[in-house]
This record gives structure tokens, sequence and C-alpha cells, in this order.
């Protein structure tokens, strides 16, 4: 995901909308013992999604059915998705929204203004939609990002573990992944 040719990547991480939503997650979890929803854990989904989509070889797959140009495209869709997928949660603290359809609504306008084409708005609006739940009939970029999310927790680490209620569901994902889990290519 380094290197040139991810232009529209910096221009979410810099747009105004983008910054907004982050600051607000902030204020709304500054007294959170739980994970956070922050920049740094929104680029570590996307990087864990980057290296389940590589790792498990679907990237040419993912290329094919979004219909996307090559793996930079499809890096940046696959890296805007997991940006943007928890830029709503401060609207579920604030007004009980669901955050990742939230987050879809809200996602479209700062893809909008990055360059991202309405093909690849779709995909990616549709995996934040889905990245909560995303079960039966959810897209493959959904189901990697829903994934990612859940990887991306430093379970092992927090101080909190014992009273969060998705500690046991997260160390079973985790082992299962260590013992050869892999997720379906779509």
């Amino acid at each position: 995901m380094r290197g040139e040719g991810l232009d529209r990547i910096e221009r979410i991480k810099a747009d105004p909308l983008y910054l907004e939503c982050v600051s607000l997650n902030g204020l709304r979890e500054r007294e959170r013992v739980f994970c956070r929803h922050d920049f740094q854990h929104m680029l570590l989904v996307s990087q864990i999604s980057y290296k389940i989509i590589t790792g498990t070889g679907g990237l040419d797959g993912f290329i094919r059915r979004e219909g996307l140009s090559g793996p930079v495209q499809a890096a940046e869709v696959i890296c805007a998705a997991g940006l943007l997928h928890d830029i709503g949660r401060w609207r579920q603290y604030d007004y009980g929204e669901d955050h990742a359809l939230a987050g879809a609504r809200m996602a479209r306008a700062v893809l909008e203004r990055a360059g991202f084409s309405a093909e690849e708005i779709r995909t990616v609006t549709r995996a934040i939609g889905e990245h909560r739940r995303a079960g039966p009939g959810a897209s493959y970029l959904g189901r990697v990002i829903c994934l990612a999310d859940d990887l991306s927790r430093p379970c092992g680490t927090c101080g909190a573990r014992t009273d969060c209620y998705k500690y046991e569901h997260l160390e079973n994902l985790k082992d299962k992944n260590r013992t050869g889990f892999c997720l379906d290519k779509g």
C-alpha cells in the first residue's frame, strides 16, 4: 500500500469532514476504557484489510469483480474503506444511529472530493455499511473490513479486556486466524 499512486488516500486524510469526524470520535471516547475509534485504529484496519486480501490471494479476484484497473486502484479502494469505516461512530454516541450506516452515508462526500468514481464509491460505502455484521450476502470487502476491524483489537494488552463484551469472540477469532483460518475469497 505504500508508494506512489495513492494520492486519493492523502486527500481523504486531509478532508475537513474526515478530520472533523475523527476529532468528534475522540471527544466522545475520551473517557472510554475500551478500544477507541481513532485515526490509528482506522489506519490499522486499512492495513490489515489490504494484507488479508493480498495474503489470501484475493487481490486479482477483487480487481476483476469490482472492475478496477489494477493493484494501485484496488489498494486505494481497500484503504479508503478502512480509513472511513468508523467515521460515523460519533453519530452513534450522539443520536443512537448505527455508526456503520451513518459512516457509509458520510463517506460518500469525502470519497467524491478525493476523486473516487461512482462505482468505487458504491464499493467502499457498501463495505462500510456492512462492516459491523458482514454475514451472508455481504460483499467481499465488507467481510474483509469486518474481520480486520476485529483483528485490529489489542486485547492481549488491554486492561479492560475482562469487562469487554467482545473479548472472548475476538480471542477465538485470533486463535482461528493463527491456526489457518482463511477468509473466503468471495
